[in-house]
């Protein structure tokens, strides 16, 4: 290899580059004096272009590497006046480009690219431009004030290391089933989009740092694919990713500090985030629309002064080991007939609702928390809501909250320490929970056009009404416990529907079942241990009481008023503290092969102002005085043609 060297000085006997070119054999090398070389080179043998040091040894005319052709530039400044034009291989070592003079400083087409340590600045449009089937690879480079993009890429590949590139529109435009590789660059302060994606392109990052953007970070479109490893995106005013119509990968990623949202999917978009922290945006930590698929596992998702993810559009999500913690609106927003699908999941201080489901979506939440929300945990508004061995808890609301037709199913569940009922529903709404357990609360309050049932459950240490039901709700208990309330364990109002079986209710401080202006069938069921009565059934209310016992009240057993009608049979009352039936104000009850026991007061039985008691093949037993009381205007009739027992 031969060193042919070039100087501007009077002395030299070559002078220009183009007559060191013509001398050149293959592989020879071209030494440059500093010096200012203003020449057009058309470069078609494979040397090397080296100068003495890159700020004083300088190019500045127009290059051109035509196809087969392989030329080294070392230690150059470059200030070419229209682009460099790369067919062949050009291959650029500690150089400095300055494109002030031209409107894109490289452009390959069909050719290949290698820089190393190189610096490219002030191009009025692109730094560098891959064209057809063009392929880069880029390292230890700066890329600075390049118009509106550093890099242009269209049917073209670039692998891209350990830079720098901040100070124009954009870093990278990738189009046209291009493909950008970056690792461990740094994108920063660009006054659009810092990294465009369309038309089936593809972008990789791993561990990169995209920050300090005008616009998006990152905004795919077209078919076009994102994968992040280890990425940090912060601190953009737009939303951080912008995803549409294309797919998402990101792993061990964190995205915070965006002025809107984190991460926006939209147009049947497809997104993957494993192991990702996304936090600290005003709008949303993450939004899916219109028909978009996200799946999140091992992931957080914090401190949103909106809502920390939000589905809309028919767009579906599963999320797997996720925390949802301190969003100041929704931490989970599932709407418009979008699908949410929840394991291992944990919802922690959030500052409003849990989970905010509305407009005919629908949520499964598996084997997750809810706990500490400053409003209820779970709102559900027209929509279903499943909730499978979850833990609601010490919510400022409720537990659940679902209305106007929502549909809540509850399996294997517990609620506790909510301040307010720990499942209130209204306006036709269908509540189901099996095998739960309700602790420390308000229970359940359900009314207007409700259905409420209950399987295999226990509802006990509730500070108000432990269930609820009003305004022609219906309510099922079956095989259940409720027991141990500071006030009623069952009540119904309004035309509401009680249907109890199976089940024991015991230990409350008020009466333990209020049956006002409502109807109930209470079957196969034990009432005990009341500070009060067991029964009021009032106001024109109607009961069916069968298979049943009830005993050990402070108060009348069963109290009957206002007009109301009770059947009784099969059932055992006995160890009351007081009358075991009190009937009065125009009601009657029809009694049954029961029996009635009484060894504290001495009257089993008082009908008064106008009330009815049929007695029809009962024992009953007084061991103190009297059986029966009724007033002038009332009626007490036994008969006992059958006692079979």
């Amino acid at each position: 290899m031969a060193i042919i060297k070039v100087s501007t000085s009077i002395f030299s006997t070559i002078k220009t580059i183009n007559r060191a070119i013509e001398k050149a054999n293959r592989g020879d090398e071209i030494a440059l004096a500093a010096g200012k070389y203003k020449e057009s080179l058309h470069i078609d043998k494979y040397v090397t272009i080296k100068g003495k040091e890159k700020e004083s040894t300088i190019i500045k005319g127009l290059i051109i590497i035509p196809k087969n052709t392989t030329v080294q530039f070392i230690e150059l400044t470059l200030q070419p006046t229209s682009p460099i034009y790369i067919e062949g291989n050009a291959i650029f070592h500690n150089c400095l480009f300055i494109g002030s003079e031209a409107n894109i400083i490289l452009s390959a087409n069909n050719g290949q690219l290698t820089m190393d340590n190189c610096m490219v600045k002030l191009a009025k449009e692109v730094g560098i431009a891959l064209m057809n089937n063009s392929v880069a690879s880029i390292q230890n480079c700066m890329f600075e004030a390049n118009g509106k993009s550093h890099f242009l890429l269209e049917h073209s590949k670039l692998q891209l290391a350990n830079s720098d590139l901040s100070k124009s529109t954009h870093a990278l435009w990738i189009k046209s089933k291009s493909t950008a590789e970056t690792k461990n660059v740094k994108f920063q302060h660009h006054t659009g989009t810092q990294i465009i994606v369309q038309e089936n392109g593809i972008f990789e990052d791993s561990n990169s740092i995209i920050e300090h953007g005008q616009g998006n970070g990152i905004y795919a479109i077209n078919q076009s694919n994102i994968t992040l490893e280890g990425t940090i995106i912060r601190h953009h005013d737009l939303p951080q990713i912008w995803i549409q119509e294309s797919t998402l990968h990101a792993n061990h990623c964190d995205v915070q500090y965006g002025k809107e949202s984190g991460i926006m999917l939209r147009d049947y978009t497809e997104a993957t985030l494993n192991h990702c922290f996304i936090a600290y945006h005003k709008i949303a930590n993450i939004q899916a629309t219109l028909s978009s698929r996200l799946n999140i596992e091992d992931t957080n998702i914090h401190h949103c002064k909106g809502v920390g993810v939000q589905l809309r559009e028919q767009s579906i999500a599963n999320f797997f080991n996720t925390t949802f913690a301190d969003q100041t609106l929704a931490q989970l927003f599932v709407t418009e007939q979008s699908i949410a699908s929840l394991k291992e999941c944990t919802f922690n201080e959030g500052q409003h609702v849990g989970i905010f489901i509305d407009k005919n979506a629908n949520c499964t939440l598996i084997n997750s928390k809810v706990i500490n929300h400053a409003n209820s945990a779970i709102s559900v508004i027209d929509s279903d809501f499943v909730a499978m061995s979850c833990d609601i808890s010490n919510n400022d609301g409720n537990g659940i909250l679902a209305v106007q037709q929502a549909k809540v199913t509850i399996d294997r569940t517990k609620f506790s320490d909510n301040a307010m009922p720990h499942i209130a529903a209204k306006t036709k709404s269908d509540i189901t929970l099996n095998q739960s357990e309700l602790v420390r609360g308000k229970g359940l309050y359900v009314l207007d056009y409700c259905s409420l049932y209950v399987t295999e459950s226990a509802i006990y240490d509730g500070e108000g009404v432990q269930i609820e039901v009003a305004d022609h709700t219906k309510l099922h208990l079956v095989d259940s416990q409720v027991y141990s309330g500071a006030s009623n364990g069952i009540k119904a109002l309004r035309n509401s529907e009680v249907h109890i079986k199976g089940s024991q209710i015991f230990e409350h401080r008020m009466p333990q079942v209020v049956i006002n202006d409502s109807s109930l069938i209470f079957k196969d069921s034990e009432l005990l241990n009341g500070n009060r009565n067991g029964f009021i059934i009032e106001n024109h209310s109607e009961a069916l009481i069968q298979d049943s016992f009830i005993s050990k009240h402070l108060y009348p057993q069963v109290w009957i008023d206002l007009e109301s009608n009770v059947e009784m049979k099969h059932t055992h009352l006995t160890e009351g503290s007081e009358s075991d039936l009190y009937v009065q104000n125009k009601s009657s009850v029809h009694v049954d092969k029961c029996i009635i026991q009484n060894d504290k007061f001495p009257l089993n039985i008082q009908a008064i102002f106008q009330s009815k008691v049929d007695l029809h093949n009962s024992l009953i037993e007084n061991r103190i005085g009297e059986s029966y009381f009724f007033d002038i205007n009332s009626s007490i009739t036994h008969y006992l043609d059958e006692v079979d027992y």
